[in-house]
């Protein structure tokens, strides 16, 4: 959805800005889903329907806040709870260019040292403004992943994490900003094999791509080293499974300890020791002191309902990363 207008950072689709929506009773009941009436305070009483189905089954759901339909509010189908329940963001989020617009006037381009540079891990690419206005971030970062396909192969995938570190700068026209090129190899390191690769490099937060592929040629010591970065602090697939297991485990539970904060909050405030603290939020969500860590360690940041959305991401990663283990 790269020419998709975004509400926030989400993706939304373009016609359903538009018309008048129903009551969110109404569309929870056409998705069979309940309400959590505690979020829905100050939220609009009509005006909402779907804006976003992801694959991976989340749907988000909107009503405009203003005549112009240029401020929403935002809700989200809870598909981890029986039955599914609808809870809507306290934030209102403006409507925001999408990714395509945001990048306009900007490219990538190699510098003239780069032929100097075998090895792709060393590389570093331009993100140079060629348009004829400035370039002014909003909130996007600079951070550019490159990818490597047998040549001619223009798919990939890629994971990664937003860093201050990589933040964007104002460019004026004919400006550039030099950036490293955070080399991503194939899930499993020992398939990489030495000779010619088509290294695609893309700038995550702007969905801004590299025209034409660079090709580089790997040799049998380049991916010797490679593997063996790689290598070198992976775990066998037994452990890192069970280390999923462990992170997975402590995800679901700070997730169901969203519904009982307020009852962990008055535990938590009487108890006069860390030990202590640990036994009684336990006794809440029913599970051993030692699990309870991960929701004692919580920030406060955990309670805000916003949170919930990246909380159910990260569990569906990890997930998948769980399962993608041989």
């Amino acid at each position: 959805m790269d020419d998709a207008p975004r509400i926030g950072d989400l993706e939304v689709d373009g016609d359903a800005l538009t018309g008048d929506g129903t009551t969110l009773s109404a569309l929870a009941d056409e998705l069979a889903c309940g309400v959590d009436d505690a979020t829905t305070a100050e939220a609009p009483s009509d005006g909402w329907r779907v804006l976003r189905r992801l694959e991976s089954g989340a749907v988000y759901l909107g009503s405009p806040v203003d005549a112009d339909h240029r401020t929403w509010r935002l809700a989200q189908v809870h598909e981890g709870e029986r039955p599914p329940v609808v809870r809507v963001h306290p934030d209102t989020l403006d409507v925001r260019p999408s990714r395509a617009e945001r990048r306009q006037g900007l490219v990538l381009r190699w510098p003239r040292f780069i032929a100097e540079l075998a090895d792709p891990s060393e590389l570093v690419i331009d993100i140079v403004n060629a348009g004829t206005t400035r370039w002014t971030p909003t909130d996007e970062g600079f951070f550019a992943i490159g990818a490597l396909t047998t040549p001619g192969e223009t798919g990939f995938s890629f994971g990664w994490m937003g860093s201050a570190a990589g933040r964007a700068v104002p460019l004026d026209p004919g400006e550039y900003n030099r950036v490293p090129v955070q080399l991503q190899l194939q899930s499993d390191p020992s398939s990489l094999r030495p000779g010619p690769y088509d290294l695609h490099v893309v700038v995550v937060e702007l969905g801004l791509r590299l025209a034409e592929p660079l090709r580089v040629e790997l040799t049998a010591e380049m991916v010797a080293r490679q593997v063996a970065n790689q290598n070198r602090h992976r775990a066998d697939p037994a452990s890192e499974r069970r280390a999923f297991e462990r992170q997975i485990e402590a995800e679901q539970l700070r997730v169901g300890a969203r519904r009982s904060w307020p009852e962990i909050a008055e535990v938590v405030g009487s108890a006069v020791s860390d030990d202590e603290a640990l036994e009684r939020i336990a006794a809440v969500l029913d599970c051993e002191p030692e699990q309870a860590a991960s929701v004692y360690d919580s920030s406060l940041r955990a309670m805000v309902r916003a949170d919930a959305d990246r909380r159910d991401e990260q569990l569906q990663e990890l997930i998948r990363r769980r399962d993608a283990v041989g």
